[in-house]
């Protein structure tokens, strides 16, 4: 994240104030692990572009990355606000982080919008035609999705198969808009990053630069390693294959695991310093291992600061996260109160928190010590440890350089897809051309919940 914490969170004060004077319920709340990253907290069924505008608050409305929106909250969706009128003693071009905590559970359930529930993966379409009454009879055959989830389906899609323009923003239908509005927020996200692969693929095939194309296809894995189609295009006599990966909004984070099979192409003579970077993606692409196993044993290698303090704090040279989880289990086991167990917690690994600079916030602490036991105690050193980790490797140069380097041998694609006034807006990013970063998502409670992983960078 390159922000001004401490200005975007003093936007966030004045226009949280200003809510409160008009009797709008909103607070501000402090990111967890994070406590200079301070966010607008809002409860709205609306989506935000009406709550602000209902307000008399005039902004432009970003989305973030996954990782940054998971060092603002793990549950709730936040997003960059940058005010295009003054307002509450705010300027216009101040920024501000928001966080809409209404939560409705929508009515479609993960996957239930792949390219695999409409009956086409493992098909090969040579024609505009082809894939068209493919998709419009996959949506109709689906039987495990509501009939107005359908009805925008097909409404969506057809605004894309439609459009004959080079545009990378398609204009959609009054009914089209009038059903998106209606559509749950959960079931617009879950439409978005899982339809929005079917999406993709039309509006990619349409474009100039798909110009002579023989065939496309959609990836037979869910989830495979960045590849979400492959498009074929004929040059002179030559057939290339496009591989693409959707993305809706910031996307998700692809694992490092895929790239490391690309190292060889990037190095094929590693200096020493190299060597020891390569060694640390391999650590951290081991399929076998957790993720805080595979966190400790970097920072161990790395013979990082904090994974000093805690070597010294558990007292074993050769220390496992067994014998983490135990020693907190020992700390705590005859303290019953919840704040003495967070106290003698936090005063016992402060030297480790010290040196990574990281911590785990006030509300894990208090949720799992709260509980009588917990089988996961040594996620609340190795989460910030993770962080650390990533902080660390994206301040060295030395591990930029061979994280780009891998990277840009990817002949990989990415086309991001978003829902922006009324318009679906596509935009397409090449690995060659792209600087990425380190990222990590896990919270305190569970460091496992997801890996170390490397996202492209905003530009």
């Amino acid at each position: 994240m390159s922000y001004i914490f401490k200005n975007l969170a003093e936007t966030a004060k004045r226009i949280n104030s200003y809510l409160n004077n008009r009797n709008v319920n909103s607070k501000i709340k402090v990111a967890r692990s994070f406590s200079e990253i301070k966010a607008l907290e809002v409860f709205t069924s609306d989506n935000l572009a009406t709550f602000f505008g209902e307000n008399l608050i005039r902004c432009t409305i970003e989305d973030l990355t996954p990782t940054e929106e998971r060092k603002i909250s793990g549950t709730y969706k936040a997003k960059l606000c940058t005010l295009t009128s003054n307002v509450a003693g705010c300027k216009v071009g101040e920024k501000f982080f928001v966080v809409n905590i209404f939560s409705d559970k929508g009515s479609v359930k993960t996957k239930d919008l792949t390219p695999e529930k409409f009956n086409l993966v493992n098909r090969t379409f040579k024609t505009l035609e082809e894939i068209d009454n493919a998709v419009i009879v996959g949506v109709s055959n689906n039987t495990k999705i509501p009939a107005n989830i359908k009805i925008f389906l097909t409404e969506l899609y057809n605004s894309v198969a439609n459009n004959k323009l080079k545009t990378e923003k398609i204009k959609l239908s009054q009914k089209t808009v009038k059903l998106l509005n209606e559509i749950k927020p959960a079931d617009l996200q879950a439409i978005g990053k899982d339809f929005g692969e079917v999406l993709s693929l039309r509006w990619y095939i349409s474009q100039p630069f798909a110009k002579g194309w023989t065939e496309c296809y959609f990836s037979s894995i869910s989830n495979e390693a960045l590849v979400d189609y492959v498009v074929r295009i004929k040059k002179g006599t030559k057939i290339i294959n496009k591989n693409i990966s959707a993305k809706f909004e910031a996307g998700a984070a692809p694992s490092i695991n895929a790239i490391i099979n690309n190292i060889s192409k990037a190095y094929k003579n590693p200096t020493v310093n190299e060597k020891k970077v390569i060694d640390v993606l391999l650590a951290l692409s081991v399929k076998t291992s957790t993720t805080s196993v595979k966190i400790l044993e970097v920072m161990k290698t790395l013979n990082n600061p904090g994974y000093v303090a805690l070597k010294k704090i558990i007292g074993n040279q050769n220390f496992l996260i067994g014998d983490i989880q135990t020693y907190i289990e020992k700390l705590i086991k005859n303290v019953k109160n919840t704040q003495d167990r967070v106290n003698i917690f936090n005063q016992t690994f402060k030297p480790v928190f010290t040196a990574l600079n990281k911590a785990p916030d006030d509300k894990s602490l208090q949720s799992v010590f709260d509980e009588p036991s917990y089988k996961k105690y040594y996620s609340l050193i190795l989460s910030p440890m993770g962080y650390a980790l990533v902080d660390y490797m994206n301040s060295q140069e030395i591990f930029q350089t061979v994280l780009n380097s891998i990277s840009r041998t990817l002949d990989t694609e990415q086309v991001y897809l978003r829902f922006s006034n009324g318009t679906l807006e596509f935009k397409v990013k090449l690995f060659q051309d792209s600087n990425f970063k380190f990222a990590y998502g896990a919270n305190a409670k569970d460091s496992n919940n997801t890996g170390i992983k490397f996202s492209m960078e905003k530009k």
